[in-house]
């Protein structure tokens, strides 16, 4: 029970994430996701691979003509990703398609911890692993089983 619960918990703790498009402009610190235009894919070609589509990362400054990304991850046009680790990038703002930021979202957290918690549950249940339940009973010597 102790180890179902400790799932449940680091379920819940690690949470999700959905993308929302950019309302305010963005302030240092926050989590981006960068849609590319087809001019950021040529102008940012040698520096992450000149078919990124998308760049994630924390927005480490910004002015009215550029941001200033320290890159976590690059997404290509044929949908594999890149690990980064915070390099910084800095990105026109002229070479945006669009602007979107991460945020926690509660719902999709809550939900996917139920099912979480439920599929661990019914494991546990249908596994007897708690020792709760009628035991099998086990053939003594000189009885055979029935056939």
């Amino acid at each position: 029970m102790r180890i179902a619960a400790l799932m449940a918990v680091s379920v819940m703790a690690s949470g999700c994430y959905s993308t929302v498009p950019a309302a305010t402009a963005p302030i240092p610190g926050q989590v981006l996701v960068v849609d590319l235009n087809d001019k950021g894919r040529v102008a940012l070609g040698p520096s992450i691979g000149s078919s990124a589509t998308k760049v994630e990362g924390l927005l480490d400054s910004r002015t009215d003509s550029t941001y200033v990304v320290k890159v976590q991850s690059v997404v290509y046009m044929n949908g594999t990703s890149q690990r980064w680790t915070d390099e910084p990038l800095t990105i026109q703002t002229d070479l945006v398609r669009e602007l979107r930021e991460r945020k926690f979202s509660r719902s999709r957290s809550a939900l996917f911890a139920a099912g979480s918690v439920g599929t661990i549950v019914a494991f546990i249940a249908t596994r007897s692993l708690l020792g709760i339940g009628s035991p099998e009973r086990e053939n003594r010597p000189g009885e055979g089983t029935e056939q």
